[in-house]
C-alpha cells in the first residue's frame, strides 16, 4: 500500500506556499522492468506523486522550490497551458507533461525525455495509445533537436530505440539500431531485441526479462 503525506512548500515562482502530496515511503521494484525502464511492481504506481503543481500559478516540478529559469509568463501562455496541445483529462498525465516543458525551458534535456515518457505511461495504463505515442514521440524529438545533451549516454540511445518502436517507428529503429554494438553484453542483446521487435512491427510494451540472454546475465 502507497503511504503519502502532506507537507507545506514555497513555490519558486510565484513565493506562494501550497500543501503538497508527496510519498512518505517508497518500496523496491519487484520483477523485471519494462524495455522504456518503467519499474515493476508497487513503484510502477508513484507517478501521479513525481510532480507537483502550485495551484496559484501552475509552475509544475519534482519540487515546487526549483528554480524557473524563464519567466511567469511562460506559465500563463497557450502552450502551458494545453500542455502543448497533449490535452486530456489525467491528471498527473498533465502536470507531467507541464513538467516536461519546464524542464526544455530550463535546457534540462534529459528530465525533459523523461518527463514525457513518464506522461507516456499515464496514458498507457488508460489504454490511450493516440496521447501515448504522441508523448513517445515527443521525447524522440528533444534527443533528436539537442543531440549534444545525449551524446555518448549509451542509456538514452538505448531508450531511444523503444521510444521510436513503440511510436510505431519501425523502419528507424532497425535503420538506426540493426548490427549496433553497446558497450554492455546485455544493452546489445537489448537493442538487438527492439530490432526483431520492430520487424515484427510490434509497438507493444515489453519486458526486460523477456530479452533472450539478459535473465541469464543477471
Amino acid at each position: 500500500m502507497i503511504e503519502t503525506k502532506n507537507t507545506e512548500i514555497v513555490c519558486s515562482v510565484c513565493g506562494n506556499k501550497s500543501i503538497q502530496t508527496v510519498l512518505a515511503k517508497s518500496k523496491p521494484a519487484t520483477g523485471a522492468p519494462d524495455l522504456d525502464i518503467r519499474p515493476a511492481g508497487e513503484p510502477r504506481h508513484y507517478l501521479k506523486y513525481m510532480v507537483m503543481e502550485c495551484p496559484h500559478c501552475g509552475y509544475c516540478a519534482p519540487s515546487l522550490d526549483r528554480p524557473f529559469d524563464d519567466t511567469r509568463e511562460y506559465l500563463e501562455s497557450e502552450e502551458y497551458k494545453t500542455c502543448g496541445g497533449i490535452i486530456s483529462a489525467n491528471e498527473a498525465a498533465a502536470k507531467l507533461t507541464k513538467n516536461a516543458l519546464v524542464f526544455i525551458k530550463n535546457h534540462n534535456y534529459k528530465d525533459a525525455v523523461r518527463g514525457y515518457l513518464s506522461a507516456a505511461w499515464e496514458f498507457d495504463d488508460e489504454n490511450n495509445d493516440r496521447l501515448a505515442k504522441e508523448c513517445r514521440k515527443r521525447a524522440v524529438q528533444i534527443m533528436d533537436e539537442h543531440p549534444a545533451a545525449f551524446k555518448g549516454d549509451n542509456n538514452y540511445k538505448l531508450l531511444k530505440a523503444d521510444l521510436l518502436r513503440r511510436s510505431g517507428e519501425f523502419d528507424r529503429v532497425i535503420r538506426e539500431y540493426e548490427g549496433t554494438a553497446f558497450p554492455s553484453q546485455i544493452m546489445t542483446a537489448i537493442a538487438f531485441f527492439e530490432v526483431h521487435l520492430a520487424a515484427s512491427m510490434d509497438s507493444a510494451a515489453h519486458r526486460a526479462d523477456e530479452v533472450p540472454g539478459v535473465s541469464a546475465a543477471n
